[in-house]
């Protein structure tokens, strides 16, 4: 060690240097491999990249995060921070999402789940702690049955799209509560094979 530098360490100066450094900003959060990272909005970008799973080591304050075209098969709890507003998971290979997944990203405004081929599937509680979500999008897949409260909470979700799915009708649960089928967009109700649609949102 250089004898000044010693010296500066040993006098106060150095309770002056340690100081200083304790009141620097901690270090942002380091971007995946692979991946784009935008500081405003908060923004990590992965697509395209033949990821088999979730990139892990995701900045907690991720407001955005474009998964698209990638290979992940599975989708598990705890994967995702709860400040997302934003989450493309379209053209995957997704085939198993498994509950609690969305449970905690009470923020989240928009969910695209399309183009999965391999999502049969869905269990009732899905989607449970949506209560912001204003978008879903479950197009292409391979959805033959939608569990009739899958959409049970969605308070907030204006657009829905099951276009190109092998829907052969959408189980109808009634009950008292305020209904919401006029904020629907119909237009993207319109699946082939479809005899009975009807989707009904309440407040509880």
């Amino acid at each position: 060690m250089l004898p000044g530098l010693r010296r500066l360490l040993q006098g106060p100066a150095s309770a002056c240097l340690l100081l200083m450094l304790l009141a620097l900003p901690p270090a942002a959060p380091s971007c995946p491999m692979l991946c784009t990272c935008y500081s405003s909005p908060p923004t990590v970008s992965c697509q395209a990249n033949n990821f088999s799973s979730v990139p892990l080591s995701l900045p907690p304050s991720t407001q955005r995060l474009f998964l698209q075209n990638n290979l992940i098969r599975t989708l598990r709890p705890g994967t995702f921070g709860p400040n997302l507003l934003t989450l493309w998971l379209f053209s995957n290979n997704l085939s198993t999402i498994y509950p609690g997944t969305f449970r905690h990203l009470q923020a989240l405004e928009e969910l695209d789940l399309g183009d999965n081929r391999h999502l049969r599937s869905l269990e009732p509680d899905t989607f449970q702690g949506l209560e912001r979500l204003q978008s879903l999008h479950l197009y292409r897949c391979q959805l033959s049955s939608l569990p009739g409260n899958i959409f049970r909470g969605l308070v907030s979700l204006q657009y829905l799209y099951l276009q190109e799915n092998s829907l052969l009708h959408l189980q109808k649960k009634e009950k008292k509560g305020k209904e919401l089928l006029s904020s629907w967009k119909m237009d993207a109700l319109k699946t082939e094979g479809i005899t009975v649609i009807a989707i009904y949102c309440y407040y509880y």
